[in-house]
C-alpha cells in the first residue's frame, strides 16, 4: 500500500509540473522567471501590467481537513490510500507551555504538519484548482506565496478587468477557509518607463470591499521586484548585505587562514550573487558594477592581496567564477536541462530551433533561433539572452553526457578563457 501511495505523490507532482512548470512549489526560479516572462512580454506589446501579490494569514496552519480530503477524493485518492492521509491528519494533539507552564492537551483541527514532506505538497494540492476560478488573471503558486497578473492596453479596462476578477478570487478564498491579510496584500502597475501614466489620477484594487495598497515594489520569493523591471532595488539591497558581510570577512581575515576566508565566502558573499541572478541580473552592467566592486573585494580579503592588486589571476586561483561568469554558468545549465527535456512540460516549445521553422537540413537547423524584441526588458529575459549564450557554448559541451559533466566542463570552459560566451 505505501508503495502505491508513493506513486500518487510522484503522479501529483508530474501533474502539478506539467500545468503550472515549477512555479507551484519546487524552484522559486521557475516561478520568477513565469513572472518576468509575462511582465516583459506587456512591455513588448505596449501594455500595462499588475501583479497582485497575496498574502495569506497563517496559510498552513487554516488549511480544513474536510475540505483537503474532499480534494484529494477529487484527484483520485480514495478508499485506503484515502483513510491513510485521514489518519495522517486527524487526532494530532497540541499544547502551549509558557515559564514552566503547560495547558492541556487540544486536538488539532485544521493545518498541515509544518517541516514535513508531505505538509507541502497537502498544502499545494488545497490549492491546486486556484487557478481554475479565473480565465482572466495568470495566477503563479509557489507554497503559500499566490500572484495573479493581468496586461491590457486599456489603463481603464485593466482596473475594471482586474476587479471584477478579484471577486471570484476573494470568493474563493472564503469557501476554502483562506484568510488574506490585506494589510500586507499588494499590487504593482507594470509599466515601461516610455508609458504614459497619471499618478493624479489612480484607480484602486480592492477586495471585499478594502482597498489594496500599491506599491512601486516588493518582494517576491527573496527577490526585491520594482514597477519597472529595473531591479535597481534588489541591486541596492543585495549590495547593503553583501558590503557588510564582506566587511566581516576583511575584520576576521588576521585570524584565520585563506581556506576558511574562502568558506566563509561562499556562505556569506556568493549565495546573493548567485540567487535567481538569471533573471535580476539581466540587466545594465553599469547597475551591477557595485556589485562585481564588492566581489574583488572580497577575493582579495580571500587572498590577502592589497586593494591594488589586479584581480584576474585571483579568480583563476581560487577557482572562482566571476560575477558575470556565474550568470553564464548558470544560463548554460538551464539550457541545457532544456535541451536534454530537463525541465516541466509547461517549458515545450519554450525555443525555436531552425527545424522548427523549415524542413530543411542546414549548418544552423539545430541551433535556437533568436526573434526580435524591442524593448530592452524583452532583450535581457533569458528567453531572449539564454539563446545567444547556448549557441555560443562549444558543441562539445552541448552533447555533454549528463548534467554534472556539463558543470563541470562549462566552468572550466569560462574560467580558462576568462571571458563570458
Amino acid at each position: 500500500m505505501y508503495e502505491r501511495l508513493i506513486g500518487y505523490i510522484a503522479k501529483f507532482n508530474i501533474i502539478f509540473s506539467s500545468q503550472y512548470g515549477f512555479q507551484t512549489g519546487r524552484s522559486p526560479f521557475m516561478a520568477l522567471m513565469n513572472m518576468y516572462d509575462k511582465i516583459s512580454e506587456a512591455f513588448e506589446k505596449r501594455e500595462y501590467s499588475i501583479g497582485i501579490f497575496f498574502d495569506l494569514a497563517k496559510a498552513f496552519d487554516t488549511v480544513n481537513h474536510n475540505i483537503l480530503l474532499k480534494k484529494l477524493a477529487n484527484y483520485g485518492i480514495r478508499g485506503t490510500q484515502l483513510a491513510w492521509f485521514s489518519s495522517y491528519l486527524e487526532d494530532r494533539l497540541q499544547c502551549v507551555s509558557c515559564n514552566g507552564a503547560s495547558s492541556g492537551f487540544r486536538k488539532v483541527k485544521h493545518g498541515v504538519p509544518q517541516g514535513s514532506n508531505l505538509g507541502p505538497l497537502l498544502f499545494l494540492l488545497y490549492i491546486n484548482d486556484l487557478p481554475n476560478i479565473s480565465p482572466v488573471l495568470s495566477l503563479i503558486l509557489f507554497a503559500d506565496d499566490t500572484n495573479a497578473f493581468y496586461s491590457h492596453s486599456c489603463y481603464r479596462t485593466l482596473f475594471q478587468n482586474v476587479n471584477g476578477e478579484l471577486e471570484a478570487i476573494a470568493n474563493w478564498f472564503s469557501a476554502n477557509r483562506l484568510s488574506l491579510n490585506l494589510e500586507k496584500t499588494n499590487f504593482i502597475l507594470f509599466r515601461s518607463h516610455t508609458k504614459n501614466y497619471s499618478p493624479s489620477n489612480p484607480r484602486n484594487l480592492s477586495i471585499n470591499g478594502t482597498a489594496i495598497t500599491q506599491v512601486t515594489s516588493t518582494k517576491f520569493l527573496g527577490v526585491h521586484i520594482d514597477e519597472h523591471l529595473t531591479w535597481k532595488e534588489h541591486i541596492k539591497n543585495i549590495s547593503a548585505k553583501i558590503a557588510k558581510n564582506v566587511g566581516i570577512l576583511q575584520r576576521t581575515s588576521y585570524m584565520i587562514p585563506p581556506s576558511i576566508r574562502l568558506k566563509l565566502y561562499y556562505s556569506l558573499v556568493y549565495p546573493y550573487l548567485s540567487y535567481c541572478d538569471l533573471i535580476w541580473a539581466s540587466t545594465y552592467k553599469s547597475r551591477l558594477h557595485k556589485l562585481v566592486i564588492l566581489q574583488k573585494r572580497a577575493v582579495r580579503t580571500i587572498a590577502g592581496c592589497s586593494y591594488r592588486t589586479h584581480t584576474s589571476p585571483i579568480f583563476l586561483e581560487l577557482n572562482l567564477l566571476k560575477f558575470h561568469q556565474i550568470k553564464t554558468f548558470q544560463i548554460g545549465v538551464f539550457m541545457y536541462r532544456y535541451a536534454n527535456g530537463g525541465l516541466p512540460p509547461v517549458f515545450k516549445g519554450y525555443f525555436q530551433q531552425g527545424t522548427d521553422l523549415h524542413p530543411y537540413f542546414t549548418r544552423r537547423s539545430k541551433q535556437y533561433r533568436t526573434f526580435t524584441a524591442h524593448s530592452n526588458s524583452r532583450r535581457f529575459s533569458i528567453k531572449f539572452g539564454g539563446i545567444g549564450v547556448w549557441n555560443g557554448i562549444p558543441s562539445s559541451l552541448q552533447q555533454a553526457r549528463n548534467l554534472q559533466s556539463l558543470k563541470k566542463l562549462l566552468r572550466i570552459q569560462l574560467l580558462k578563457d576568462g571571458i563570458l560566451i
